[in-house]
């Protein structure tokens, strides 16, 4: 019976593998290749078409694009470059959330923003709009001559070498 099973759970493995998987060639003298596509990838709404556009190649992609926003592959190109960068802001803020709470900071994070600063709300929002709208035109501006996101004048931003 156990081994019975086990030939089961085989078989039943290789035939999804079979299934989520397609041969693509690229010309007729070239060897095929494996290609990982998304034919039976999990949508945003179950039995519904993704757009063209969205075909699973994106990491994420659900098929979600109601208003067609992806439809440009370059716009498609600079989406996928912002959700990065807020994926990466938002781990400097968990890391941040930590870090405070690790340092026994006063403030905690959650009632930062009911504390009292030196610098009023109506001053820091200006200075916030400037500050930010000329990092993310800098970032844009980078981004389309380079490809890659960065801060300022580095391309792609990498301050300890990962890359």
């Amino acid at each position: 019976p156990a081994a019975s099973a086990i030939s089961y759970a085989k078989r039943k493995m290789a035939l999804s593998a079979k299934s989520s998987l397609r041969v693509a060639s690229t010309s007729r003298t070239a060897r095929p290749s494996v290609l990982v596509k998304a034919a039976t990838r999990p949508l945003w709404l179950p039995e519904t078409k993704a757009p063209a556009h969205l075909n699973g190649t994106l990491p994420g992609d659900s098929g979600f694009d109601p208003l067609g926003l992806g439809q440009d592959p370059e716009r498609l190109k600079w989406y996928a470059e912002a959700e990065k960068t807020n994926g990466r802001w938002a781990m400097m803020g968990v890391v941040g959330c930590l870090g405070q709470e690790l340092l026994g900071v006063p403030v905690k994070w959650y009632e930062a923003g009911a504390a009292q600063y030196d610098l009023p709300v109506v001053a820091q929002v200006p200075l916030l709009f400037l500050i930010m709208g000329f990092l993310e035109t800098k970032r844009f501006i980078g981004w389309k001559e380079t490809g890659s996101s960065g801060f300022i004048n580095s391309f792609p931003f990498d301050p300890v070498g990962f890359s």
